[in-house]
């Protein structure tokens, strides 16, 4: 499934006293390799002629792809980016490039009928959670994950599994996301890292 005008992305920003920062956008044209990137909240400072990376969604998989900034609007909203992609777009399998620690957050999901399960860190594309079971790589598992009050359902697939100790494993998933369900799973796994993102940000902001 190619990508497609109106889709969600994610322009990455990387500072040495906040760390990583995805900011969200809406890919609202593609002319050729010209794409546009429309922010709601104005986005960080850029250069013209500086390259970055965008993340995106495709069917199953989490995707980069390399832009080099080449225009940009002084005003908004929205507050509007035309990027030029270079080469093609890549798979970000091991979710390391966009995933967030959730330590300390309280954050659990049920796996299967296991409740409880400590959820370690989220991304745009899955997560990692902590479970007392046995389980193979590649197998799918149900999923209900708990935040802000309410309850989203769906299918996530293990992708490894790291021994803690005799009884516990942690186990990394990625979202199924091509059923109805899944798009909701995949809208809480974005707001979920995201908002946690933007909290981290704030502390580290009011401690620099």
């Amino acid at each position: 499934m190619a990508l497609k005008e109106g889709s969600r992305v994610f322009l990455r920003f990387d500072s040495p006293s906040r760390g990583r920062v995805l900011q969200s956008a809406t890919l609202s044209e593609i002319r050729d390799d010209i794409w546009t990137l429309a922010f709601d909240d104005r986005h960080h400072a850029v250069e013209l002629g500086e390259e970055r990376l965008v993340y995106f969604n495709q069917a199953r998989a989490f995707m980069q792809q390399r832009v080099r900034i080449e225009a940009q609007s002084s005003s908004g909203p929205p507050f509007v980016l035309h990027v030029r992609t270079l080469g093609d777009a890549t798979s970000v399998g091991t979710r390391e490039e966009d995933r967030v620690s959730t330590l300390g957050s309280g954050l659990v999901a049920t796996l299967e009928d296991e409740v409880g399960c400590v959820v370690q860190d989220v991304s745009l594309s899955g997560l990692a959670a902590v479970s007392g079971r046995k389980y193979p790589i590649g197998r799918c598992l149900e999923i209900a994950l708990h935040y802000g009050g309410k309850e989203y359902v769906g299918q996530v697939e293990i992708q490894c599994a790291h021994p803690i100790d005799a009884e516990q494993t942690r186990y990394g998933m990625l979202g199924v996301f091509d059923t109805a369900e899944g798009k909701r799973l995949q809208s809480a796994l974005t707001r979920i890292t995201l908002e946690i993102q933007q909290q981290r940000l704030k502390i580290l902001s009011r401690s620099s």
